[in-house]
Formats: C-alpha cells, sequence, structure tokens
C-alpha cells in the first residue's frame, strides 16, 4: 500500500489546482500496481480556509484523511504527525508538497523503479518550475563548506557550466540530468521512500522547523550501508515553489504572504543551515573555520531579511 503525506499551510488555490491532478496519478498507479493507498493531508493552521474548501469540493475522495493542527508545527513536525498515523498496510510513502502538479504516470513510475533493485533509500523525479526549467534543487549534493560557498557567492552561476567539477558540485552540474543517477539530496517537494527505511532513521529530525530537514533525511538515509538516492528523470512533476512562502521569485504572485510569514521562512532556513552544519560537519572542522562559516550564514540572512528574496 502507498501513502501519500501532504502538509499544507496557507496554500489554497494551488492545493485545490493539486488535488485532481493527484487521483488521477493515484488511479493510474493503483491500475499498474494493482496496490492501494491513501492520501493524508497535515494542515498547519491555515487561514485561507483550505480544509474547508478541500471538504466541500473533495468530499468524495474517500481516500483522504484530513489531519488539522491549532498551531503551525513547521514541516518536519506535521509530516512526522501523518507518519505516525499510517496504514499499517503501508509500505510506501510519498512525501509531496501541496505546490507540486503530477502527470499521470509520476508516482507510478517512480514506483515501478523503488523497487526494480535492492537498498533504494528514495527516488524523486525531474522537478520543473512553472517555467518549464528544471527546479535544481531536485538535484544536489551534501551542503560542505566549498559546495555551500560556491552556491551562495554565485561563484556555481557564473563559473559552473564552464568547470562543474570544481564550482558546480553543490548541483551536480557534471551529471547528465536526462539520465538516472545516484545524487546526494533532493527536495521535500517529492521524496518516495519504502516504509521501512523511513522508520530505520526515524524520519525527519523535528530540531528543523522549515527547510533543512529534505536534506537532513537524504543524509540519514545515505548513512545506512548500502543504501542509496536517485534522480529519476523518466518523469517528472511540476513545482509551484514556495507558494506558501513569499520568498522565491517563481512564485511569489501564486498567493498573497505576509511579511510575518516571509521573515519566519528566512529565519528558519538559515536556522536550518546552522543546525545541518552543526549536527554534521562542526566538530570535524577548526574553530576558526566554523566561525567564519557561521559568519556567512548571518550575512546571508540579513541580505535575504532586506531584499525578502532567497
Amino acid at each position: 500500500m502507498l501513502s501519500v503525506v501532504i502538509v499544507t499551510y496557507n496554500a489554497k488555490e494551488i492545493t485545490l489546482k493539486m488535488l485532481p491532478e493527484l487521483q488521477k496519478s493515484l488511479d493510474y498507479f493503483k491500475i499498474n500496481s494493482k496496490k492501494d493507498f491513501e492520501v493524508l493531508i497535515v494542515d498547519n493552521d491555515s487561514t485561507d480556509g483550505v480544509l474547508d474548501e478541500i471538504k466541500n469540493k473533495f468530499n468524495d475522495y474517500k481516500f483522504l484523511k484530513i489531519i488539522p493542527n491549532n498551531t503551525n508545527l513547521g514541516f518536519s513536525k506535521a509530516n512526522n504527525l501523518a507518519l505516525k498515523n499510517l496504514n499499517k498496510k503501508s509500505d510506501t510513502v510519498l512525501i509531496l508538497n501541496p505546490d507540486v502538479i503530477l502527470e499521470e504516470d509520476s508516482i507510478y513510475k517512480c514506483y515501478e523503479f523503488l523497487y526494480s533493485k535492492p537498498k533504494i533509500g528514495m527516488v524523486t523525479p525531474l522537478i520543473l518550475l512553472p517555467n518549464n526549467e528544471i527546479d535544481i534543487d531536485c538535484h544536489r549534493a551534501f551542503p560542505t563548506i566549498w559546495n555551500a560557498f560556491c552556491y551562495f557567492t554565485k561563484l556555481e552561476r557564473i563559473f559552473g557550466k564552464l568547470l562543474p567539477q570544481v564550482f558546480g558540485r553543490y548541483h551536480m552540474l557534471y551529471k547528465d540530468i536526462t539520465k538516472t543517477h545516484e545524487i546526494d539530496a533532493c527536495l521535500g517537494a517529492f521524496m518516495l521512500i519504502p516504509r521501512e527505511v523511513g522508520e530505520k532513521v526515524s524520519w525527519f529530525s523535528e530540531e528543523y522547523f522549515l527547510n533543512g530537514e529534505d536534506i537532513d533525511l537524504c543524509f540519514k538515509i545515505k548513512m545506512i550501508e548500502g543504501y542509496k538516492i536517485y534522480f529519476f528523470p523518466k518523469t517528472k512533476v511540476f513545482h509551484f515553489k514556495g507558494s506558501s512562502k513569499g520568498t522565491k521569485k517563481i512564485s511569489r504572485n501564486f498567493g498573497k504572504v505576509s511579511e510575518k510569514t516571509k521573515n519566519l521562512q528566512i529565519n528558519s532556513g538559515i536556522d536550518a543551515m546552522k543546525i545541518f552544519y552543526r549536527k554534521f560537519y562542526e566538530e570535524n572542522n577548526l574553530k576558526i573555520v566554523n566561525f567564519f562559516v557561521y559568519l556567512g550564514m548571518d550575512v546571508l540572512k540579513k541580505i535575504r531579511l532586506i531584499t525578502k528574496l532567497e
């Protein structure tokens, strides 16, 4: 059985657009895999009426299970809440953003590949932005100091295609995105995971509020001996990135986002960088190196709070 887990927060318009396409993809999955499915939607105390709209317009979607919250738990805790309520028969989990529009074959093709060889811990498809460009964050290496430095200083953008092995390592620009291959990390927008693998690593780390939890989960999965994460471009989805955040240029016009929410998004993003670095990298570096790493993060936060963009 497949369980789809979705966390919503003030993203009514895109969520309502996503659900019919999700049903088509799930129906296709069921016909071809002969497996049943369920969908769990956790709402983080949205104020845009998204839950009422879902109940009114999709009342006949009997596979839907809605879990409302009276506070914003953040991405990790909200996902984990749903993951504690999976059907006992569920053996595969799709972590899916409400701002992702699926193709009919998206779920089935990824599912088929997930079980095509042993020790695949996660599969993600080609993720495109609304302008048909790749959402490059679906195809990442882990953020080592050098990888992150090249990305945030724009060296990757300037020299990444010319010298991808040197300056384009953060987004693995040296790999052919038309072919299936192993990656370090992907986006939390679409993560297909065997349930037993997710449970081995206790799913999402709850010290993250928003951002960073997807890379953290990938890191933990790859720490399990032999397990791999795959980029699978034989199917695609479209990501209306940041629809509920308001800090992405590509999606600034998809919904009204308050200044408070934008600031929360930016602050939690930088906090996530610090948490990840502290957990996995800090003890292996000199104190002076750590000082400048954290200083760089603080400078980046100030820039983002001024521009309100990531």
